[in-house]
């Protein structure tokens, strides 16, 4: 066999070869950007970590992971933007721990978790405060279930997420007290009206309170953690003023859809792995007063099958449900 021959002869195996490999079949992934949908609006602790987490992922996977925000429903919106996506890897949810209620808030329920979205891993959880607008004429939490005694449903509360609204239910049933419910579609919407005083309560997170507890703007009242925050050491916890049974899920997590193809699923959950383990990744984090708290895409699976019956079990319990 002359040279020319042997040349194309090597060629063709070649694409004989690439031809049946699966990677070159389905082609390289991910050949394209990436999209990132976050269920609650820009400038919020979940939209902040959800663009770290992209920004890193983008140098693991070569290509540009895109932050899409897609508000409303609860979580909702999100989800059904992701489920009805390819499901190429391409498409991915950046999920928190109350979107587990928002489907099995109507019946049937609208869409199944488990069996629609495939857990990719844990990232952090986004630690919750007790605070008040500082006009309101309480210093602590006892002082606030006195005066919603003696101010029955005159007190509005905001909500962002299903997380807030359970808080702020739970404690209402502890205390034997009555508040109203104001919802938003995120914390940079509900901030200016708690600032305002047009809301005097809310159940959010610590990112968002710090700043405005050491500007003076708000008064934090206590903590819904084990321990006292560092971002607010001087503020007690829940269980600390007598509340220990306000507990909400407060993680962020991310999934695709439930048919991803599996070399797919494992390259983006490596990806998600490596952004919560990289040490400047964690401080950028960490510095807004988010606990990076990374589990592997089977604990997360096992803790969504978990947490869904206690969510079935409040939403009957608090009649939780979007307005």
């Amino acid at each position: 066999m002359n040279r020319r021959l042997a040349s194309h002869a090597i060629a063709a195996a070649a694409l004989i070869s690439a031809a049946a490999s699966p990677t070159h079949a389905q082609g390289e992934f991910p050949s394209r950007a990436l999209r990132l949908v976050v269920p609650l609006a820009p400038g919020g602790p979940t939209d902040f970590l959800a663009r770290v987490v992209a920004q890193d992922m983008a140098r693991t996977l070569g290509q540009p992971v895109l932050v899409e925000n897609k508000p409303g429903g609860d979580g909702l919106i999100a989800a059904r933007e992701v489920i009805s996506a390819p499901a190429d890897g391409h498409t991915l949810l950046f999920a928190i721990g109350s979107m587990l209620a928002a489907p099995l808030q109507s019946r049937p329920p609208a869409f199944d978790w488990r069996a629609e979205l495939a857990p990719l891993g844990r990232v952090a959880r986004v630690p919750f405060a007790l605070a008040v607008h500082p006009g309101l004429p309480v210093r602590n939490v006892q002082e606030l279930a006195a005066h919603a005694r003696s101010h029955p449903d005159q007190l509005n509360f905001a909500t962002n997420t299903l997380s807030e609204l359970m808080a702020a239910a739970q404690f209402m049933r502890a205390a034997g007290i009555g508040m109203t419910r104001v919802p938003y579609k995120g914390g940079s919407q509900s901030m200016p009206d708690l600032l305002a005083g047009r809301v005097q309560v809310w159940f959010g997170p610590v990112s968002l309170i710090a700043p405005q507890v050491q500007a003076g703007s708000l008064r934090a009242l206590a903590t819904l953690l084990p321990e006292r925050s560092p971002a607010l050491p001087g503020v007690p916890t829940l269980a600390e003023a007598g509340y220990a049974t306000v507990q909400v899920p407060t993680w962020q997590a991310l999934f695709v859809p439930a048919k991803t193809p599996a070399p797919v699923l494992e390259r983006l959950a490596a990806a998600v792995a490596a952004a919560t383990a990289r040490p400047e990744v964690r401080t950028e984090i960490e510095k807004r007063a988010i606990f990076v708290d990374p589990a592997p895409a089977a604990e997360l699976g096992r803790m969504v099958a978990a947490e869904q019956g206690a969510w079935v079990r409040l939403i009957a319990d608090y009649r939780l449900g979007s307005d």
